[in-house]
């Protein structure tokens, strides 16, 4: 029988191809709509579309006649038009949770490096500055620190487990309480979000965009912190109003945040959270490691072999 068609579509470097490449079945016929140097593919010859945030419309799957199953290389899916799949047959599936390990590290990388002022002093090494002395009266630790989570799910936790050991409190604030058990293992206290707010040195985003997490994080909110708080987000970029963001901070509301998800998607350049030394800006990083493509890619790929193979993908998003 020939191999099943699986199409990659949208940008990526050539280690990024290479892995595909290396963990693809042997079933299946990958292909790239942008190849680096392995075989280039059409999505209107795909029977299996993967992707990894490009915006897969009902125009564009009219183009694949043979689609059977769109995957989503990702935790999220909301770039793909379910309804739309869902009316033409379409599998939708993601790979889950397969760099919330990664997240959570980065989470906690961000608030090591806002409160150490590390890339900055980095910059400043490197520019023949030495500054042993300039920054301790305004340098941190997370020590004794209360850290507020907003967002139980499973990345939530996993910052939570990876800061035990740390000295801090930990509470937390989301929609759906943990079981009392969980709350004992992670040592959380479980609070509304303007107690949060309030008690909390370090903010931490680890929820989901939704209609009423949207702009969450507002002048409102930001007003109730302390003045030498932080706020990372690891969640998406619209939770926080930036705006408001660039307002706190001018105005020493705060004292400085770790932002690795932007709204918009790149980040405006001329933004001036990105003239601010107590800023640390990544471009959505948080669950970009090779260690993660690995885990991810595999499921996708492994998911395309196994709708062949089964009839039926893991992970279906779209009710069929």
């Amino acid at each position: 029988m020939d191999k099943r068609i699986v199409v990659f579509v949208g940008a990526h470097t050539e280690p990024m191809e290479q892995l595909m490449v290396e963990v693809c079945d042997p079933s299946l016929d990958l292909r790239f709509t942008e190849p680096i140097f392995a075989k280039k593919g059409e999505i209107s010859e795909a029977e299996v579309l993967i992707t990894s945030g490009f915006k897969v419309n009902a125009a564009l799957m009219d183009t694949a006649p043979n689609l059977k199953m769109i995957e989503n290389a990702a935790s999220g899916f909301s770039n793909i038009d379910i309804e739309a799949a869902k009316e033409r047959g379409i599998f939708v599936c993601n790979c889950p949770n397969l760099n919330a390990t990664t997240t959570a590290e980065m989470t906690i990388a961000l608030m090591l490096a806002c409160y150490r002022r590390i890339p900055m002093v980095d910059r400043r090494v490197k520019a023949g500055e030495w500054h042993k002395y300039t920054y301790r009266h305004d340098s941190y630790e997370l020590y004794e620190k209360t850290i507020g989570i907003i967002g139980a799910g499973l990345i939530g936790k996993l910052v939570m487990e990876r800061l035990q050991g740390w000295g801090v409190r930990i509470i937390y604030s989301d929609p759906f309480r943990m079981a009392l058990e969980m709350e004992e293992k992670y040592h959380a206290e479980y609070v509304d979000l303007d107690t949060l707010c309030r008690e909390a040195d370090v903010i931490s985003i680890n929820c989901p965009l939704t209609p009423s997490t949207r702009g969450m994080i507002n002048k409102e909110k930001l007003s109730l912190m302390k003045k030498t708080a932080i706020i990372v987000n690891e969640g998406r970029g619209a939770i926080i109003n930036l705006d408001d963001l660039a307002w706190a901070l001018e105005n020493e509301v705060i004292w400085g945040a770790g932002i690795d998800v932007w709204e918009p998607e790149p980040a405006d350049p001329n933004s001036p959270l990105m003239k601010m030394e107590k800023v640390i800006t990544t471009s959505h990083l948080g669950g970009s490691t090779r260690e993660a493509l690995v885990r991810v890619y595999t499921e996708a790929l492994d998911n395309a072999a196994r709708l062949f193979k089964e009839g039926r993908p893991y992970n279906v998003r779209n009710g069929l």
